[in-house]
């Protein structure tokens, strides 16, 4: 059964650090090391973020 949104809910196209480490079931290590090899990241102020989109398309070519 999936969550339903709120009504007027804004959806995020980006993840958090940590998200991004669960959508690619990955270790804080890992995540790193594919940031090097040129896993797309944005900084929001301090924040790192992935957008999904980018990680969907990593994913499709790695």
């Amino acid at each position: 059964m999936g969550r339903k949104k709120p009504e007027g809910a804004i959806e995020r196209i980006f993840l958090t650090f940590a998200e991004a480490q669960e959508f690619l079931a990955i270790s804080h290590q890992t995540i790193y090391k594919l940031m090097n090899e040129g896993l797309p990241s944005h900084k929001i102020g301090k924040k790192r973020v992935f957008l999904k989109e980018d990680l969907i398309q990593w994913i499709k070519e790695h």
